[in-house]
C-alpha cells in the first residue's frame, strides 16, 4: 500500500472480542473518498456482515496493516476501543467511537493516558437532538421486546405470549421512556398485539409523542403513583431512559418489585449505572445470559442488544452516520468549526473535556 496523505489519512481497524459489526461500509467510504480523504483498512474488516475486502477496494479503501491503521491521524470505529488500543495512540491522533466511556473507570484513565482527542458518537448534538443514538436506538427497542419476550416464555417467566391469540388475555406491556429505544420497543408490542402503555418524563414529552405513538398506545406522565399502578399491572416492562447515570433517583427498587405479577419481566434496554432497576442493579449481562430472578420477577440488562443483528446494525448505523462522520473527518482533520460535532468531543490533551464524564469522574475518586 501506499503511505496514505497522512494528514488527511482515516483509518479503520477491525473490530475486536468477536465483535461482528463495522462503521466502515462501501457508502461510508465512497462519501470520505468523495470529501478528499484517504480511506485505510484492514483486511476482513467487513468479515462479520459479509461484506469482502472486493467490495471495499472497489469503493477506494486501501488495505493496511493494524499498525499503520492505528497510526492514522482520524481513526473512525464502531465499538469502544480498549485501553491497550487507546495506548498505541498520541496525542496529535483522533479517535471516534460509541464509546459510553462514562460508566468505565479503565476507559476513562485510558483517554486521559494517551491524550489522543476523543470524539464519541452518541454525544453529536444537531437542533436538540442526538442523531446517532437513533439506529441503534430503534434497533434497541425492538430487541428488548424479544428479549422480553423469550424471559416471559422461560421456565420461570410468567408464560405470555407478547403476540395476541384470540381468546387469550393481550400482554401488558409497560415502556418508561418515549425516545428512540422506548418509541420503538411501543411501536413493536402494539403491533403484536400487547395493550402498551408508555411514561413519559413530563406533560412536554407526552405531548410531543403522543401524536406520533400508534393509535393504540396509552401515553401517560410518569409519576410515582401512576408507576406502582402501571407495574402492578404489567407482564413486561421495559426501562428505555435516555439518560440513566450513578446519580439518577432509582425508578423502581426492590422493594418495588413486590407489587408485580409472579414472572413478570423488567427489560433495561439503556444498562443504567444505579443502584436500583431502572437504572438496573448489578452488572450488565451479554446476550444468553438467563434473566436474574428477584422477589419473582425475571431482570434482564443487555447493552449490547444491536450486536444481536450485526448486519441490520451496521448497514443502518452507517447509513445514518455518514453525513456526520465525514463531518467529523473536516473537523478532526480540517479544523472545521462544526458545533454538531464539537458537542461529541470527550478528551483531548490528557483531559476529559466532556461534561457527563467530568460528572462521572468523582464517583471513582478521580479529579475532574
Amino acid at each position: 500500500m501506499d503511505t496514505c496523505v497522512a494528514e488527511q489519512c482515516v483509518g479503520f481497524p477491525r473490530e475486536g472480542g468477536g465483535e461482528r459489526r463495522t462503521i466502515l461500509t462501501p457508502p461510508l467510504a465512497r462519501a470520505l473518498i468523495a470529501d478528499g480523504f484517504d480511506v485505510i483498512a484492514e483486511r476482513g474488516i467487513g468479515a462479520g456482515v459479509f461484506t469482502g475486502d472486493d467490495q471495499y477496494a472497489a469503493a477506494g479503501v486501501r488495505f493496511a496493516s493494524a499498525e499503520q491503521v492505528w497510526a492514522a491521524p482520524l481513526v473512525l470505529r464502531y465499538t469502544a476501543p480498549t485501553p491497550a488500543d487507546l495506548a498505541r495512540l498520541n496525542g496529535v491522533q483522533h479517535i471516534a467511537a460509541l464509546f459510553h466511556a462514562e460508566g468505565d473507570v479503565e476507559m476513562l484513565g485510558a483517554l486521559r493516558r494517551c491524550g489522543a482527542t476523543a470524539w464519541s458518537y452518541e454525544f453529536v448534538a444537531d437542533t436538540g437532538r442526538f442523531p446517532l443514538g437513533e439506529p441503534g436506538g430503534r434497533i434497541a427497542g425492538v430487541q428488548a421486546v424479544l428479549e422480553g419476550s423469550a424471559a416471559l416464555a422461560s421456565p420461570a417467566g410468567r408464560g405470555v405470549l407478547i403476540a395476541h391469540v384470540k381468546g387469550a388475555p393481550p400482554a401488558q406491556v409497560l415502556v418508561i421512556g418515549s425516545g428512540n429505544v422506548g418509541s420503538s420497543a411501543a411501536r413493536t408490542a402494539a403491533a403484536l398485539g400487547a395493550e402498551v402503555t408508555v411514561l413519559t418524563r413530563g406533560e412536554t414529552s407526552r405531548d410531543t409523542y403522543a401524536p406520533r405513538a400508534p393509535a393504540s398506545v396509552r401515553v401517560l406522565v410518569n409519576n410515582r403513583d401512576t408507576l406502582l399502578a402501571q407495574l402492578a399491572d404489567a407482564d413486561l416492562v421495559i426501562g428505555a431512559i435516555l439518560v440513566s447515570t450513578y446519580d439518577t433517583p432509582t425508578m423502581i427498587g426492590e422493594k418495588d418489585l413486590a407489587v408485580m405479577r409472579p414472572g413478570a419481566v423488567i427489560v433495561d434496554a439503556t444498562c443504567g449505572y444505579g443502584p436500583g432497576y431502572l437504572p438496573t442493579a448489578g452488572p450488565a449481562q451479554q446476550p444468553g445470559d438467563p434473566p436474574r430472578l428477584v422477589a419473582g420477577v425475571l431482570l434482564v440488562k443487555i447493552g449490547v442488544l444491536p450486536a444481536l443483528v450485526p448486519l441490520t446494525a451496521s448497514a443502518a448505523y452507517a447509513a445514518h452516520a455518514t453525513p456526520y462522520l465525514v463531518r467529523l473527518a473536516r473537523t478532526a482533520l480540517r479544523g472545521a468549526t462544526d458545533g454538531a460535532i464539537e458537542a461529541a468531543r470527550i478528551a483531548c490533551a490528557g483531559q476529559l473535556v466532556h461534561p457527563v464524564l467530568r460528572q462521572h469522574t468523582r464517583f471513582y475518586g478521580m479529579p475532574s
